[in-house]
């Protein structure tokens, strides 16, 4: 592995959907699904909001959408609702999403050779449900959701665990999980399946799945 990996204390911090899970589509379409009866140019302004804001709480994007799509006065209560929502409608189909390609082959040869973590901005509790359905959470050393945010997340689990930043390497698949690495001083490599539609600057170590992760790796330090 990489010599910034051979570090005593290194450690990698996984991003969930698209990363692990090929789900960040089908939460896209979840979202947006939930807006299916408004005008056209509404849903066609939240289908690009939410295909550039990957990697937020949900509670962020839905309070965004009302307020800066739709223009409504939005109350926690309507938030909380529009959740519950969109957890009703995902709940069935992340049971049944396939693992992004080597991600399970990768997690199998690395676990125990180093440690592994979860880092998502899915809500904690739900974030752990899913992980411990899908057989999951044997790979990782924690699992953590939102809150807090995934920038404050990564500084503390960098701080709870004793892991330097400059031997910590965050996968993500959205701008929001590089700047969560940049924002903590972590190495990054993006995951894109598609390279013309990267979300990342051009300088930015990427792969289109884990099947190339450990190549990915290796470029940071090259």
């Amino acid at each position: 592995m990489v010599e910034l990996l051979t570090h005593p204390r290194a450690a990698l911090v996984f991003d969930f959907d698209g990363v692990i899970l090929d789900s960040a589509s089908l939460k896209r379409e979840a979202f947006a699904a939930l807006y299916d009866d408004y005008p056209a140019a509404q849903q066609e302004a939240i289908r690009a909001y939410l295909g550039r804001r990957g990697g937020q709480p949900r509670e962020v994007k839905f309070r965004h959408i009302e307020s800066h799509i739709l223009g409504r006065d939005v109350r926690p209560a309507d938030i909380d609702a529009l959740c519950a929502r969109f957890k009703a409608v995902v709940a069935a189909r992340i049971q049944v999403a396939p693992a992004i390609a080597g991600a399970l082959e990768f997690l199998s040869r690395w676990h125990g050779r180093l440690p592994l973590y979860l880092l998502s901005a899915t809500p904690g509790v739900e974030l752990r449900e899913i992980v411990e359905q899908r057989d999951l959470a044997r790979y990782f050393e924690a699992v953590i959701g939102a809150p807090p945010d995934k920038i404050t997340g990564m500084r503390n689990l960098l701080e709870r665990y004793r892991h330097p930043a400059a031997h910590t390497v965050m996968i993500g698949d959205s701008y929001n999980d590089y700047r969560t690495a940049r924002g903590n001083g972590t190495h990054f490599v993006g995951i894109c399946a598609a390279p013309s539609a990267s979300p990342f600057p051009d300088d930015v170590v990427t792969t289109p799945d884990l099947h190339g992760l450990e190549a990915a790796l290796a470029r940071l330090s090259a």
